[in-house]
């Protein structure tokens, strides 16, 4: 069975991440030995490692936020209801059957499926700043007099930070059971220590796939449609999964909206739109995607646009009075199948 190395995860998110991560570690430790619960280290010693520990990830967390602003990043953690239902159901019972994969397609452009982005959210909205607030009030403690803080409030901070603690402890323990979860096993552990995910490269004949449909000839798209969603194709005959789903979009604009919040798994781009024309339609699909495979469609037999349109990153050029359904739906497998060798 060949396979596929995926980049996922830049040296800096590798970074970030195992740094982050054994921060957390030497937190929750130093933190047990100041509430009491372990007593290996002196108390004034933990305490004072806690808050050294607690500044290095705060000043991590401030340099992360940035990269994450300026690189885009930020957009990986936006919540989505996609697959939220399939989800949850592979992470209740789907795990445990070993022929079942996992829903959510991981990409460069979207790592983490709905639970995943919901639990982030929580984590990043309520236990982060909860943590870091009461934390750094019960540093500054001898300065509440100063900004007309009663001191009598400190029983209520340090209630609120000690549960945000044990919150974070119970998310830590989540996330380290949750990425054994993979299949293999050690999928996605790999994943973050080399920065590359690694997968078959032949098609799942049974999953769903996404198709995106660019073009506004209401007839030929209807063509397009009934060729993809075709349903009692002999087993023969199965070229492409028989689960398909169609997304249609009639102009350029519509396009560039849906992709900048979704993934698919094949784009089939007419170049001539209400709202833009030629090559420029193309570059700007390529410029809000980056692992989807495009096949572009044309009626013009034109050697020199042909040769333009493969530069810009279109998998296959394909003359729409030319086109049949077998011969367009191997152009669409094949394309998919030569984009696992292209991932990067």
């Amino acid at each position: 069975m060949e396979e596929n190395r995926k980049l996922l995860f830049s040296r800096y998110e590798r970074f970030w991440h195992w740094s982050q991560a054994l921060l957390i570690i030497a937190l929750m430790v130093t933190g047990f030995h100041v509430t009491g619960l372990l007593q290996w280290l002196d108390y004034k010693l933990a305490a004072q490692w806690h808050r050294y520990f607690a500044w290095s990830l705060i000043c991590l967390w401030t340099f992360t936020i940035f990269w994450h602003l300026i690189t885009g990043e930020w957009r990986q953690y936006i919540p989505s209801t996609e697959k939220m239902l399939e989800v949850v159901y592979y992470y209740s019972k789907g795990i445990f059957d070993p022929n079942l994969q996992h829903p959510f397609q991981v990409t460069r452009r979207l790592k983490h499926n709905p639970v995943q982005r919901l639990a982030y959210l929580v984590l990043s909205v309520v236990i982060s700043p909860m943590l870091w607030i009461s934390g750094l009030l019960f540093f500054y403690y001898n300065e509440w007099n100063q900004f007309g803080i009663p001191s009598l409030w400190l029983s209520g901070v340090a209630a609120v930070h000690v549960a945000m603690a044990f919150a974070m402890v119970c998310f830590f323990c989540l996330h380290v059971y949750m990425v054994f979860l993979g299949k293999p096993a050690m999928a996605q552990l790999k994943a973050m220590l080399t920065g590359y995910m690694v997968e078959d490269i032949r098609l799942d004949m049974d999953r769903e796939y996404t198709i995106m449909l660019v073009e506004d000839e209401a007839d030929f798209a209807r063509m397009i449609q009934e060729w993809f969603e075709t349903n009692g194709v002999n087993e023969t005959d199965r070229i492409l999964p028989v689960r398909v789903t169609m997304v249609r979009v009639e102009t350029l604009h519509e396009a560039v909206k849906y992709l900048n919040n979704k993934s698919v798994d094949l784009i089939l781009l007419d170049l001539d739109l209400p709202d833009s024309r030629g090559v420029e339609t193309l570059r700007s699909i390529m410029s809000v995607i980056r692992d989807e495979p495009v096949l572009v469609l044309t009626g013009e037999e034109d050697e020199n646009l042909q040769s333009m349109i493969i530069r810009e990153g279109a998998q296959e050029f394909l003359i729409k009075q030319n086109l049949d359904r077998h011969h367009l739906l191997r152009k669409g497998r094949f394309a998919m199948e030569r984009q696992w060798f292209l991932r990067q």
